[in-house]
Order: C-alpha cells, then sequence, then structure tokens
C-alpha cells in the first residue's frame, strides 16, 4: 500500500508539469533584424510577441549583449503595450534603468542595465503582447588579420521560443553574397541560408529553454572599415567557434588508440620484420612479375605510344625540320595543351608557362630581378617597375596571361612593389583574393583544339629543335632582340633556357647588353639564371595551387558554405548571453 501511494504521487506530480510549463512566460515569436554599417556597427530592430505570466511576479523582459569584446549598446527605443492604452505605444527611455522598480512604475518605459549590457523593458501587465525593440550593437564587426568578421549570440532566453527568425543584411552599398561572405550557425537545430542579400537563421521549431542561437560571419577584406581591430587572429576566433560544432565531425582524425588496437600495430610490424627477412626475394620476384604483366597488357590493349607517334608523323613533327619564326597567334597556354596531348609518357608542367609569361614581362621592362636583404640574407627578388591591378580587357593570348601575371604580383607585393620571400604565399593565403587566384588559374587552363594542333604543331616542335641546336647553326647573321628575346622565352618554356642563354653568348655576346630579360637575369650571381626563374615561376605556381586546393578542400560546412547550424561549438562569442522575464 505504501509503494502504490508514493507511485500514485510520483504520477500526480509529473501529471501537472505540462500544465506548469504551460503557465510560465513564452515567446510567442521573436523576428530579430540586423543592419551592418560600414563602421561595423549594427542596427537592430527586434519584434516580440511574448505571453507573459503572473505567477512569478515578473515586472520587465530583459535581453542581454555582455560587452566582453569591446560591444557597446546604444540609442534604445521600445514601441508596445502599455495598460490602459491602445496599440504600439513609443516608451519612455530612461537614463538609468531601476531594477527593483515595481511593475507600475515600469510600465512603458525602457533602459539599460547592469553597466549598460541589458536592454530593459516593463511589460506592466500580464497577457499576450508586442514590442518592437530597437539600439545599435557597436564594434559588432571587428577588423581582424586577414579577414573581418564577428561571432554574436543574438538569442539565449530562459523561457521557450515558439518562433524565432534572425534576419542579416548590410547598408551603404554593401551587398552580402556567397562569393564574399561565409557563414556558420550554432546552439540550435535549423537552417541559416542567403535570401538575396540577406542571411536568414531559422531553427526548425521552438527554441527551448537553454538552446542559442549563435551567428558567425567571415567577410572579405575591404567591404568594412570596422571602427576597431582585434589582437586575435581571425583563423583562432574562428577555430575556437568550430570546436566542438558539427562542422567538424568527421574530419577529425582518432588519435586515441586502445590497447587491441597497439596489438594489432603490433602484429603487422612482427609481420612486416618476418616478410623482409623471410619473403623478400619471392614477394620482389611477384611484383616485378605483375608489373610486366601490366606493362605487356597495356602496350597490347593501349597502343598509346604508337598511335601518338603516327599522329607525329602525319602532323610532320621530325627532328630535323627546324622552324625559326615564333608565330603570331601561337599562345603559350595552347602550346602547352598540345604538347601534352602529343607527348609520350610526360606533358609540360605550368611552371614553364609561368616562367616563360614572366620573361615576357621582363622583356617589356614590367618585371625586373632585384637583390635585397631579408632575414640577413642577400636574396633575389622580383620588382615590379609597371604595376597592373586590372587586366587590360583588350589584349588578347599571351599579352592577356601576362597581364593575370603582372596583376597578382602587383597585389601581393605591397606598397613597395617588391615581392618578397613568402610574400606571395601569404598573399594567397588570403581568401578576399580567391577571385583573382581563380581568375588565373582558369586562364591557365588549356582546351585541346585539333586546328590549332593541325596548323600549329609542326612548327611548335621545329622551333623546339632549332633551339635545341642553336649553337650548330649559327644564327648570328639573324640576330634582332625582339625575335631573340622571343627565342628565350619559349626556350624556358621547353626548358632549355640556360643551354639556349649560354648559347646565344657565344655566338652574339653583344645580345646580352641589349635585353631587358638578360640584363634582369644578370642581377643573379647564379650561374643556371633558369634556376632563378624557376624559383619564381615554381613559387607562383605552388602557392596559388595550394590556394584552390585550400578552397576546395575545405568541407562546404566548416569553410561558411553550409545551409544547416550546429548545436554545438560557437564558443568564444562576443557578446549576448541571456534574456527573459524577471
Amino acid at each position: 500500500m505504501r509503494i502504490m501511494k508514493l507511485w500514485i504521487a510520483l504520477l500526480s506530480f509529473l501529471a501537472v508539469l505540462p500544465s506548469v510549463e504551460s503557465m510560465a512566460s513564452v515567446v510567442k515569436r521573436i523576428d530579430v533584424k540586423a543592419v551592418l554599417h560600414k563602421d561595423g556597427t549594427a542596427a537592430i530592430e527586434e519584434h516580440w510577441l511574448i505571453n507573459l505570466d503572473d505567477s512569478d511576479a515578473k515586472t520587465e523582459w530583459y535581453v542581454e549583449h555582455r560587452s566582453i569584446d569591446g560591444i557597446h549598446i546604444e540609442n534604445l527605443s521600445v514601441v508596445g503595450y502599455v495598460p490602459g492604452q491602445s496599440g504600439l505605444v513609443p516608451f519612455e527611455t530612461l537614463s538609468e534603468w531601476d531594477l527593483d522598480a515595481s511593475r507600475e512604475e515600469k510600465a512603458g518605459k525602457c533602459g539599460l542595465a547592469n553597466n549598460d549590457q541589458e536592454v530593459c523593458w516593463g511589460f506592466g501587465d500580464w497577457g499576450e503582447h508586442e514590442y518592437v525593440v530597437r539600439y545599435n550593437l557597436t564594434n559588432l564587426v571587428k577588423a581582424y588579420d586577414t579577414n573581418d568578421g564577428f561571432n554574436h549570440c543574438f538569442l539565449d532566453m530562459d523561457c521557450t521560443v515558439e518562433q524565432a527568425r534572425i534576419v542579416i543584411t548590410a547598408d551603404d552599398g554593401i551587398l552580402l553574397s556567397e562569393a564574399n561572405t561565409r557563414r556558420w550557425a550554432f546552439g540550435y537545430e535549423g537552417d541559416i541560408v542567403f535570401e538575396g542579400n540577406s542571411i536568414v537563421a531559422t531553427p526548425n521549431g521552438p527554441l527551448s529553454k537553454g538552446k542559442r542561437m549563435i551567428v558567425m560571419l567571415e567577410f572579405d577584406k575591404e567591404m568594412f572599415q570596422p571602427a576597431t581591430t582585434s589582437d586575435e587572429s581571425w583563423e583562432s576566433r574562428k577555430q575556437r567557434a568550430l570546436d566542438g560544432s558539427d562542422f567538424l565531425k568527421g574530419n577529425a582524425e582518432e588519435d586515441d588508440w586502445g590497447f587491441w588496437d597497439w596489438v594489432l600495430f603490433g602484429f603487422v610490424v612482427l609481420l612486416g620484420i618476418f616478410a623482409y627477412f623471410c619473403i623478400d626475394l619471392v614477394v620482389n620476384l611477384l611484383f616485378s612479375l605483375v608489373w610486366m604483366l601490366l606493362c605487356a597488357a597495356w602496350w597490347v590493349v593501349s597502343l598509346a605510344p604508337l598511335r601518338k607517334w603516327r599522329k607525329r608523323k602525319k602532323l610532320g613533327i621530325a627532328k630535323d625540320n627546324y622552324f625559326r619564326e615564333v608565330e603570331k597567334d601561337w599562345t603559350l597556354v595552347k602550346n602547352k595543351t598540345m604538347i601534352d596531348d602529343l607527348s609520350y609518357f610526360y606533358g609540360m608542367s605550368n611552371q614553364n608557362v609561368i616562367g616563360a609569361l614572366l620573361l615576357k614581362l621582363m622583356a617589356k621592362g614590367d618585371v625586373t630581378i632585384v637583390r635585397e636583404k631579408y632575414e640577413q640574407e642577400v636574396r633575389e627578388m622580383l620588382k615590379i617597375v609597371h604595376p597592373l591591378k586590372e587586366i587590360d580587357q583588350n589584349a588578347k593570348g599571351d599579352d592577356r596571361m601576362a597581364c593575370h601575371v603582372l596583376k597578382l604580383l602587383t597585389l601581393a607585393s605591397g606598397d613597395d612593389l617588391v615581392l618578397q620571400p613568402k610574400e606571395f604565399d601569404n598573399w594567397c593565403r588570403k581568401k578576399s583574393n580567391k577571385t583573382d587566384i581563380q581568375n588565373f588559374m582558369k586562364a591557365l587552363e588549356g582546351k585541346s583544339d585539333d586546328e590549332y594542333t593541325q596548323k600549329h604543331a609542326a612548327h611548335l616542335f621545329g622551333l623546339k629543335s632549332f633551339l635545341q641546336d642553336f649553337t650548330l647553326l649559327n644564327e648570328r647573321g639573324t640576330m634582332e632582340v625582339g625575335l631573340w628575346d622571343q627565342y628565350l622565352v619559349y626556350a624556358e618554356f621547353f626548358g632549355l633556357a640556360d643551354q639556349v642563354r649560354k648559347d646565344m653568348e657565344t655566338i652574339c655576346p653583344e645580345y646580352l647588353q641589349l635585353s631587358n630579360i638578360t640584363k634582369s637575369l644578370d642581377a643573379s650571381p647564379t650561374v643556371d639564371k633558369s634556376d632563378v626563374i624557376y624559383m619564381f615561376s615554381d613559387s607562383i605556381y605552388t602557392a596559388t595551387t595550394s590556394a584552390i586546393e585550400r578552397m576546395a578542400d575545405r568541407s562546404m560546412s566548416s569553410s561558411g558554405f553550409s545551409n544547416y547550424s550546429s548545436i554545438g561549438g560557437g564558443g568564444g562569442y562576443s557578446g549576448g548571453g541571456g534574456g527573459g522575464g524577471r
């Protein structure tokens, strides 16, 4: 009987829990709109529909924005329900808010409390009422080293929010888009999506007590001119928010090994030692046999080398078919693609193309090599003589590609226009530069063109043969600076630059004093001048390729392109952190 009474009491208690919850204050709907200004200030407008109860003698409603990161609340105004009046009535904004005032004294009034970190207004009476709250959050968007942005908690209520919505947009002619803004949301299950030029965060259902709506946005540099600069790097701030989030799940490495993991590892090591000492010979023989069988099968089935040999023969490509001109409608990108298609095994590297473009820029006097001190050591660096920040839309072919290279070098070299070691790589790591990098890499791509190949293959390979035998043909009588500069460009393209330059010095030493290319190369004491050009071209290609890979390798969510929020994560947010009735 005693146990039965306990069960009845427990069930009775559980039965009244829903009614207790239904008596509590509930936010029926809240719409938050944040308009970002150029200086980083956010103009906030909140529409509240609140069902207030009198069970705990509440006297006011509050929203907290803890000023832990230089954020301040200014220009507060409220319109809403006032007992005895109809419609939405403007509230009186008090210079000092008295938390201990009565409900009647707070009715129709608003103000800031707790060191101006809380927006407060009196609701005057219980029931379902509507309020519109407006204020500014200064210094919401801050300047960081590589990007501008914020991580802010907009909602964290001590009661249930049945419907919530946060809309973030910008003013002062700033248009937010997928191209210039990355987005993340934390603390709730729901969406964060672009709708036009606005970012909209919406939970899937009611926002229960304890759930938060934290939004982190990352902007390209120069979109805003924030009034404050953070000492913390953006990557550090972003990582603090992403730690523990759903965005990083599946990407983390499992570093903690259990007992059986170590047992299996030990077994594999012992098996490897046994195989090395006891069956090494058998394994090598089997591997060699399989490799030979695969190679033979490939030759029998594909006949690729034979087909390419026949194609080259049909095109008139032969070792002794010399060609002494550089045709006007040639382009380095198309020629690289053509050589790749006609190569037996390996094609050409993009570094060769970039190196050839650098020599074209040197020939025109747009770029030169200088030697300057860097980290206690004298190093070769590129100096931009004629800077270029916009592509010449009238430029075509190699001239347009050279413009792409010159633009990247100009933008990366800073105010002194001298490209120091690591400066280009650091520039490529900034997300604000991704469009220029993508445009360059896209321009570097070539497509097979059978008509172009039919027309130019024999002459292009003839030029290569001509450059390989330059000294044997004794071209002194045809020396012309412009033409020989083009020879050097294509020598770099074919990987013959150092040999051809030495040949030119033997045949016609005065050429070295007349060419901008050779004058620039003479700034380097390196014996193999092509090594210097390859150093520059390789660093350019490696940095741009790495930048593209970083863009592609990031998961859509951790890069800020996810349409969904994460319940976990969001740490280190700049403000917010509470709200409700009291």
